[in-house]
């Protein structure tokens, strides 16, 4: 039979033995856990997207990148008149399906105007064929995001931070360089355009363009 005085010492033991354990296991803990420094802990948890931010940094790259790569427009309307896919190839980067977006130039005059576009007579410009200027909706922001290349589907999280971008660009043409064009007071007078054409969007003898310069004068 065990006495009290027997079983005493063994609860102090096994309680001995069960702090030890526990002492062991988060020493252990403590060993296998990293202290972050701070830089460590920022690279670990990105922070969230913020395309605003992204596109306003990014928005002088794509205008200068257009600026030195621009063509002039009648060369790009012949060889899209020739083999719009070819042309595609050759002068632009892939803006979808089949689809390409062109860095161009052009100066004309301006025969009509409203509050979406400008429409420009440019000189050696195929027969039949219609360029009009976005200057309000139909400023395409996806094709200042393609223009360069830069900007694939890939190097973004989702579709919805890609579009974003696009989205973002676009306020920043607005913003930049079609706000300050008054349609009223554009009719008759000189455009001098650089900007964006995407080849296949629309019929084939009308030419979109989406500027990142563009100066009205006269």
């Amino acid at each position: 039979m065990t006495t009290p005085a027997e079983t005493r010492p063994s609860r102090r033991l096994a309680r001995l033995a069960w702090a030890v354990a526990i002492v062991v296991l988060l020493a252990a803990m403590a060993m296998d856990t990293k202290v972050l420094t701070t830089e460590e802990a920022a690279a670990s948890n990105p922070a969230a997207f913020d395309a605003k931010v992204y596109a306003a940094e990014e928005y002088p790259k794509i205008v200068e990148a257009v600026r030195t790569g621009a063509v002039q427009l009648p060369e790009v309307a012949a060889a899209v008149a020739a083999d719009a896919q070819a042309a595609g190839e050759k002068y632009g980067k892939t803006a979808g399906t089949d689809k390409y977006a062109i860095p161009v130039t052009f100066t004309g005059e301006v025969t009509e105007a409203d509050d979406n576009t400008l429409t420009v007579d440019v000189a050696d410009m195929p027969e039949g064929t219609t360029v009009r200027v976005a200057i309000g909706s139909a400023v395409n922001g996806t094709a200042v995001r393609d223009v360069t290349g830069a900007y694939p589907f890939r190097d973004f999280a989702n579709q919805t931070d890609h579009q974003q971008m696009a989205n973002e660009l676009k306020a920043l043409v607005q913003q930049n360089v079609t706000r300050k064009i008054d349609p009223d007071a554009a009719e008759g007078a000189q455009a001098s355009v650089t900007g964006i054409y995407v080849v296949g969007v629309g019929p084939q003898d009308s030419f979109l363009v989406t500027p990142v310069e563009l100066e009205v004068s006269g």
